[in-house]
């Protein structure tokens, strides 16, 4: 009675010993199982952040190249206005040149015809009869007057704006005929009034070329001036004491 009594609580610790390992065996499996949910989750909702992260960051590389295309069309939009500017302005110049040239000459073609007529055209309703035709009003051709052409040296004081450099050679070209001419020189048919047309329809063209770089008093006064030193080689050097524009 006594041995039975003594083995019993010796049994009942084994028993309770056996069961605490079997019951912390099966604690363990269940601890494992959920760190590794918790830390499937935590990856799950990183990936997910990452995501997010790189979309975002692609939404903002498309919304720069759009801005950027947007530039660049607005930069082209920009150059075809300007180059259509130009091309108005270019066009507006062109057609200014071209009246300028063309009044110019047509006012160089007329002068020239009443300065080799040297008589004005009878009106229908005036008399054709020699003694009425000396009585009427002469037209006169533009020529210089003294303080332009010396009537005694037969020096020619140009006007500012051809006495450019560029001008020089004409210059001294009509310089030289003027300062060697000779009392027979004159007239439409001479070769001195060639000589002189030729180098003054020289500097009237280079001088169209000058026309949108001078004002247009300049231009006119050059224009006048030389129409007026073309027209005195048609008359004898003698007259040029007395002629003179009024």
């Amino acid at each position: 009675m006594t041995r039975f009594v003594t083995l019993s609580p010796v049994c009942v610790c084994v028993l309770g010993m056996v069961a605490a390992k079997a019951f912390g065996q099966a604690a363990v499996p269940q601890a494992w199982e959920n760190e590794t949910y918790v830390y499937a989750a935590s990856q799950m909702e990183l990936s997910k952040g990452q995501a997010a992260l790189i979309q975002a960051y692609a939404a903002l590389v498309q919304a720069q190249a759009a801005m950027v295309k947007a530039q660049a069309d607005a930069q082209v939009s920009l150059a075809q206005a300007r180059k259509a500017h130009l091309e108005c302005n270019a066009i507006q110049i062109d057609n200014s040149l071209k009246y300028a040239k063309t009044y110019w000459d047509r006012k160089q073609a007329r002068d020239t015809y009443l300065a080799l007529q040297n008589k004005p055209t009878p009106s229908p309703g005036e008399s054709k009869h020699p003694a009425q035709q000396t009585a009427a009003i002469q037209v006169k051709p533009n020529r210089l007057t003294p303080a332009e052409l010396d009537p005694v040296t037969h020096t020619i004081h140009w006007p500012a704006v051809l006495q450019g450099e560029r001008y020089a050679q004409y210059r001294a070209a009509i310089e030289e005929l003027f300062a060697a001419r000779q009392p027979a020189d004159h007239g439409a048919a001479s070769p001195f009034y060639s000589e002189v047309r030729k180098n003054v329809e020289i500097l009237s063209s280079m001088l169209r070329e000058e026309i949108a770089k001078v004002s247009p008093a300049e231009y006119l006064a050059g224009k006048k001036f030389l129409d007026g030193l073309r027209n005195e080689a048609l008359y004898p050097p003698q007259i040029n004491n007395v002629a003179m524009n009024k």
